[in-house]
């Protein structure tokens, strides 16, 4: 029972660590490509289309590959979702931070929510 639980803990841990190692990739690529702009005139960032689909792109791929990872070591799929749930609060705490529009929310919540469940629909046809 012991080692199962620490299995699981494991697991999300390094879940998670792949989960954000991707999302940042991905936001690295997404501002590489398209660049945030100063605004001299109102003193803003303004940031790009190409970078908030760079980013909404790595929440996919970040969540179902940590999740997914996590899943298959654990042998379970809780450790995924709990992947899930720390991506989906690292884009509410962004978004909210950053006031980004509610459609953002949105996405940062469903997104890693389709994410977890392709994945674990992936693991288990693996596993059968």
């Amino acid at each position: 029972m012991t080692k199962n639980i620490l299995r699981s803990a494991i697991a999300a841990v390094v879940g998670i660590l792949v989960a954000f190692g991707l999302i940042w990739l991905a936001q690295y690529a997404g501002s590489e490509i398209s660049p945030d702009v100063y605004d001299p005139e109102s003193g803003e960032i303004l940031i790009p289309v190409g970078s908030t689909i760079a980013l909404i792109a790595g929440w996919f791929i970040g969540t179902f590959a940590g999740g997914w990872l996590a899943m298959r070591v654990s042998a379970g799929t809780g450790a995924g979702w709990v992947v899930a749930g720390s991506v989906m609060g690292a884009a509410l705490y962004r978004a909210v931070t950053l006031a980004d529009t509610w459609w953002i929310m949105a996405l940062g919540v469903a997104v890693p929510l389709v994410a977890v469940w392709l994945a674990q629909r992936a693991a288990s046809v693996v596993t059968d």
